[in-house]
């Protein structure tokens, strides 16, 4: 009795297993036969027999229903991953139009009023003496004579004509000062070292953000599929065990009634009890398990928690994957295709590129220049006057600094080791990679096998259970017997429907590991 409430519990506990499409179970089998053909005529009958009991019926699709490409699209609809995913190839996409106006010439404009203080250039304190004519050769003497129309004395130059006395010469400097200017900065040293890397750098990045969304849309929609195919686990353990709980009572009458007639004893009648009692409890763990597993759907899909009908054929096979190549190939298959590794390509690639575009921080650097000035008073022109005057001035400038290349060799050597961190991050994943597809391979065979196997397996528990539940009424066969049937019946229901079950997520994980979900 113990056994089969653990049973219970592991099989509604047991988690999904990867799958992939599958061709058909015999012949991916490598068997091909007269003796093979009368095999799959059974396994046919079994698969009617199976599809008409509870089991069948309890999974058997309704119009409307879930199903796991509804469950997939919807996710992907709603997806907050995928979301964010999109967000960053945004922001990529904003680097690269950073990366290219950071190229861009540099034209600036200023306008500016400044209020200055009271200054003035004074060009001595004695006065100025000025003379109209100089001397015709060498130099004449200034002479003292009589003022022209009388008056005194008069200091005369060499004509006669009486010099003029100035007072003290001083410019006076505008208080009010007003500029606009426009100045045009052209970095020809970074066209010729930094801008066709720099621009690849960002594309690559953006390139990566791309493939790392799409990686992302494949991950949602398997994940969606798995967790559907979880639920569908729930759904058919629940079926199971209420099936198992309905033998069981009738087994219970059958106790008590031989418990009457003196054919059982009375430990007979409570050992039964005793397990239905147990699939009862086991009944509100697979109710709890469902419930949870349709919680898990509805955030998904974000939509309101509710019990969903079951809108997929789950007991039918998988579509056909036709001949699949060694498990080698598909390994090598799926870390070409991949979009994790692709998206781990470019971000290297990315990065290589910035390198070559920081290194341009170790040569001196070219830059022309124009400037162009409106202002009152301009600077220019002397003496300032309260004027607007124009002005301009064209050049190159070439520029070195110690400390720039000291930056530069650090910014280097760090981009290198994230380069390396990436490079090591995409064998890590193919490595990662390899192990998936090898275990969604091997897991898909198994359940290939598994499929034929548990259908006889349960064909046979049933009809084992049969002949056993007639000795009993007959009193023929003891309590441990019919329980042992009825345990045996169960485990062999459930491994015949997660076998199906674990072909679909076998098929689902092989293709997502192999690549092959990828969008066009």
């Amino acid at each position: 009795m113990i056994a089969i409430a653990s049973l219970f519990v592991v099989a509604l506990a047991a988690p999904p297993v990867d799958a992939g499409p599958v061709p058909d179970p015999r012949r991916a089998a490598g068997v091909d036969s007269a003796a093979s053909r009368t095999v799959a005529v059974d396994v046919a009958e079994l698969e009617q027999i199976l599809r008409a009991g509870p089991l069948g019926k309890g999974l058997a699709p309704v119009a409307g229903g879930l199903t796991d490409d509804a469950v997939a699209e919807r996710a992907i609809a709603v997806s907050p991953s995928l979301a964010i995913k999109q967000e960053a190839i945004e922001r990529a996409a904003a680097r690269v139009d950073q990366a290219i106006v950071s190229f861009l010439p540099t034209l600036g404009v200023k306008a500016s009023y400044s209020r200055l203080s009271k200054a003035a250039i004074n060009f001595g304190g004695g006065a100025s003496v000025a003379a109209v004519n100089g001397p015709s050769e060498g130099v004449a003497p200034i002479v003292v004579g009589d003022c022209p129309g009388g008056g005194g004395q008069c200091a005369l130059d060499p004509a006669g004509v009486p010099l003029v006395i100035t007072p003290p010469f001083k410019i006076q400097i505008p208080l009010n000062s007003y500029s606009l200017s426009a100045n045009l900065s052209v970095p020809i040293s970074d066209y010729i070292l930094s801008l066709a890397p720099a621009r690849k750098g960002t594309l690559a990045a953006r390139e990566s953000a791309v493939f790392a969304r799409d990686a992302e849309r494949v991950k949602v929609q398997t994940d969606a599929r798995l967790a559907y195919y979880n639920w569908l686990r729930g759904v058919a353990s629940l079926v199971v065990i209420e099936d198992s709980l309905q033998r069981t009572q009738s087994r219970l009458v059958d106790a008590e009634n031989l418990f009457a007639a003196g054919s059982a004893t009375r430990s007979d009648v409570l050992r039964v009890d005793a397990l239905v009692s147990s699939q009862q409890a086991a009944i509100a763990d697979a109710r709890a398990f469902r419930k949870i597993a349709e919680r898990n759907l509805a955030v998904m899909m974000n939509e309101p928690t509710r019990a969903y009908d079951v809108g997929e054929d789950i007991l039918a096979p998988p579509r056909d994957l036709g001949e699949l190549p060694t498990v080698d190939d598909l390994i090598a298959e799926a870390q070409d295709n991949r979009l994790e590794v692709r998206s781990l390509e470019r971000a290297v690639d990315g990065t290589h590129q910035n390198i070559r575009a920081t290194r341009a921080g170790y040569y001196p650097r070219l830059d022309a220049f124009a400037d162009a000035l409106y202002a009152n008073p301009n600077q220019r022109f002397f003496p300032l006057s309260p004027v607007w005057r124009a002005s301009w001035s064209v050049g190159v400038q070439l520029s070195y600094t110690i400390n720039q290349s000291l930056r530069t060799k650090a910014q280097v050597r760090e981009l290198k080791t994230n380069k390396r961190e990436l490079e090591l991050q995409a064998e890590q994943l193919r490595r990662a990679i390899a192990i998936e597809v090898a275990q969604a391979f091997h897991d898909r065979e198994r359940a290939i096998a598994g499929i034929e196997l548990s259908t006889r397996g349960l064909a046979s528990s049933v009809e084992a259970y049969r002949v056993a539940s007639e000795n009993y009424k007959q009193g023929a066969a003891t309590t441990n017997e019919i329980i042992a049937a009825e345990g045996e019946q169960v485990q062999a229901a459930l491994r015949a429907v997660n076998s199906r079950i674990d072909l679909h997520v076998a098929t689902t994980r092989l293709l997502y590991a192999t690549g092959r979900l990828n969008p066009k």
